[in-house]
């Protein structure tokens, strides 16, 4: 969407759409490379500026004009509008964009998708790859359409994830390569050097959901590798695998698997078959392995 062409272009006039550390990591790198002349955040989120960094208030006290909204908003087209903006970039804004709106614009709009485009699409990519054992994910920047996360490929930047590596990681991994990605592309954009790849949909259509904190709850008769994954992809900064035990909820941040012993394959799944306060670790019975929780809150 948008011709995409830049002759005769010094600097870009770029709107941001967008949330959170990474959004800020975007924002940085289009402050050092084009001009940013407004930005749309999110509606004001209880965690915005405790768990995650605010967008807001970073822009706001370097004066630029910011204001909140989702994209069906009216206010969030005129004030896009009025910014005779030749981009529209696009970091972790979960509300839809109209098609009028991107075609306002005269490049269209890019987004950053955490994922290796096409696999995971939609929401919560970087969750659903550690829940399902992926061994690498990426960084997609992409002109957005009509379809959920299906436009065109601008460039991708793919890491390496091991066993042992749990969401919080993982997310360091990422954070610098928002900067970069966001960067090369901007510089791409300014000398009409812009080549895309169009995504193949056959292979890899299916949209992922949204996750909430409930999805967090372990079902202690999955195989233990399942279990593991869950934990590992609900760490910390997310709200943690959990369960219920005595009337008491437990959110384990970290684990690892153990080996059945044959004396403890007759116990019930999910039941604690050793504790130790001393050391603060318990050990979990699970269908095919045992799970030692090494860190936990109550």
């Amino acid at each position: 969407m948008g011709n995409h062409s830049t002759k005769n272009m010094s600097k870009l006039r770029v709107v941001f759409l967008g949330n959170h550390n990474v959004g800020i990591k975007a924002i940085e790198a289009i402050l050092e490379n084009a001009i940013l002349v407004g930005v749309v955040c999110h509606p004001k989120d209880d965690e915005e500026g405790v768990v995650y960094e605010s967008v807001f208030d970073f822009v706001t006290q370097k004066n630029i004009p910011a204001i909140r909204g989702k994209g069906k908003d009216k206010k969030v087209y005129e004030f896009i509008s009025s910014k005779k903006a030749d981009l529209i970039w696009i970091t972790d804004y979960k509300f839809i964009i109209p098609k009028e709106v991107i075609e306002s614009v005269r490049l269209g709009a890019i987004n950053l998708h955490p994922s290796l485009l096409p696999k995971y699409r939609g929401r919560a990519p970087i969750n659903w790859a550690i829940i399902n054992g992926e061994q690498k994910i990426g960084l997609t920047a992409h002109f957005v359409d009509e379809g959920v996360d299906t436009g065109d490929i601008i460039q991708q930047v793919e890491i390496s994830i091991s066993e042992h590596e749990y969401i919080g990681d993982i997310l360091d991994k990422l954070y610098p390569i928002y900067f970069s990605i966001t960067k090369e592309t901007i510089k791409k954009l300014t000398t009409n050097q812009i080549q895309v790849v169009t995504q193949t949909s056959i292979a890899h259509n299916h949209v992922y959901p949204h996750r909430t904190a409930k999805d967090g709850e372990i079902n202690w008769n999955l195989p233990v590798k399942d279990i593991y994954n869950l934990i590992r992809a609900v760490s910390k900064p997310y709200p943690g695998a959990f369960f219920y035990t005595d009337n008491k909820k437990i959110i384990i941040w970290k684990a690892e698997v153990l080996p059945l012993n044959n004396s403890d394959s007759v116990k019930m799944n999910g039941k604690i078959i050793e504790e130790n306060k001393d050391n603060h670790f318990f050990i979990v019975k699970c269908k095919d392995a045992k799970l030692k929780v090494n860190e936990y809150e109550i």
